[in-house]
């Protein structure tokens, strides 16, 4: 086929070695075309995707970009059937815009990537990566995080049965909290697709959201699941709840706890932001959960709400001794003491938390 690409094999930080996989760019679009070919040096460039299959030979490793034109519906199942029919085939997608609806298509059909056509950087990044996978070349730029673990990582849910109580707040500080003790990596998802705040109080446009993430559980590629995460400045990867709410849809427990042993396999510690709503999904997050941290405040409402959810977990039977109590706000004059509260709920408060006035702060300072 085409001239290898040497540029994103043997010029950027990932290394290889440049006979191991070719380069081709496939794009409609003269100028788009033009554009992919000056960010990838070297790189074979065709019309159509038929003239791409024309080349492709046995056993040869390529990493196939596809452009804007490309990343439509007809496009992506084209795009699926011959990643399909070559196993020797890395998909990428340059697209223009990077929706969640184009990046669901993209995961579904087969694409290890979808970067920025403007962003020649990451594109080359993203070659070299896939290229090196596909050679079976160790990618010295990518951090541990993709190798996965021979124990799966901890399991933290954080829920709680009632709106207001800084459930959120709790999940992200808990995730910030084990991203320092630990030398390993954490992440944090937001379950609740409807009204997820975890990307907002972090102040973290996101990039890609648990329903991709759902999408590329077909895959079972652990670099795939990588590149959907987003790292915060704190060190947390966080993979946040769709930016759209997702209303009338809901993704089926069995994905959801499926995203999290993925993220298991690859992360020291995961820690789940829920929806204050007992469904399927919530209670199949707290069966699959190593802890479970039950966040409530210092009010009759919140009480009564933990009391109720306790008892629903306790008839259940699946949360037992993983279930641990946060109260939050707990010195709170409110005349009503944590002992008060333990001796209602028949438990003990593991973590009480006072009230500071930074925590807002920080909320609206993002």
């Amino acid at each position: 086929m085409a001239v290898p690409h040497e540029h994103a094999v043997g010029m950027t930080a990932t290394g290889g070695t440049p006979s191991r996989y070719d380069v081709a760019v496939v794009e409609p679009d003269a100028r788009h075309r033009m554009r992919l070919g000056t960010h990838l040096a070297g790189a074979a460039q065709f019309e159509s995707i038929d003239e791409l299959v024309q080349h492709l030979r046995p056993g040869r490793p390529v990493v196939a970009v596809f452009g804007p034109a490309v990343a439509v519906p007809y496009g992506f199942q084209r795009v699926q059937r011959i990643a399909t029919a070559h196993p020797q085939l890395g998909v990428v997608f340059a697209v223009e815009e990077m929706t969640a609806e184009i990046l669901q298509a993209a995961i579904r059909s087969g694409a290890r990537d979808t970067v920025s056509l403007h962003d020649g950087a990451s594109l080359n990044e993203a070659v070299a990566r896939v290229g090196n996978l596909l050679a079976g070349v160790a990618v010295t730029s990518v951090p541990a995080l993709t190798e996965t673990r021979v124990t799966p990582g901890r399991l933290i849910v954080v829920f709680s049965m009632k709106g207001g109580v800084g459930k959120s707040t709790i999940a992200i500080n808990t995730a910030v909290t084990m991203s320092r003790l630990s030398p390993e990596r954490v992440a944090l998802v937001d379950a609740d697709l409807q009204f997820g705040d975890v990307a907002v109080l972090l102040g973290l446009p996101p990039q890609h959201t648990i329903a991709d993430a759902a999408a590329s559980l077909q895959f079972a590629d652990p670099e795939l699941l990588r590149n959907l995460l987003t790292k915060h400045e704190s060190g947390v990867y966080v993979l946040p709840a769709p930016t759209e709410p997702m209303i009338g849809v809901t993704l089926p427990p069995d994905e959801l706890v499926g995203v999290c042993n993925a993220l298991q396999t690859i992360c020291a510690y995961v820690v789940v932001d829920t929806p204050t709503q007992f469904d399927e999904s919530t209670l199949a997050l707290v069966e699959a959960a190593d802890d479970v941290l039950l966040v409530g405040s210092m009010d009759i409402p919140s009480i009564k709400n933990l009391k109720i959810g306790i008892q629903a977990l306790d008839l259940v039977g699946i949360a037992g001794p993983k279930l641990r109590l946060v109260l939050n706000r707990a010195n709170t004059q409110v005349k009503l003491d944590v002992r008060e509260i333990e001796h209602v709920l028949g438990m003990r408060a593991d973590f009480p938390i006072p009230s500071d006035i930074a925590v807002p702060i920080a909320v609206n300072e993002g």
